[in-house]
């Protein structure tokens, strides 16, 4: 028999990548309602911002490359 590993999901990591991708998204999403005379609804902003971060992270952690997020990560 065969021994093959399994490949866990490390949640760790993946909440702190979703917590910097959230800021990252929030930031931007900030300076573009604060050029457009804060217009909209901020909250909006904090709902997709928060939808982004977590899709992008489970895909930054499927893709198993190491960047500089990782780095940011891994000191937090």
């Amino acid at each position: 028999m065969s021994k093959h590993k399994k490949n866990k999901f490390n949640t760790t990591k993946y909440i702190k990548l979703s917590l910097i991708y959230f800021v990252l998204f929030l930031a931007g999403f900030g300076l573009i309602d604060y050029y457009a005379l804060m217009i909209f609804n901020f909250t909006y902003f904090i709902a997709i911002s928060f939808a982004l971060a977590i899709t992008v992270a489970y895909y930054h952690i499927k893709q198993k490359k190491h960047d500089h997020i990782d780095d940011i990560a891994d000191e937090i």
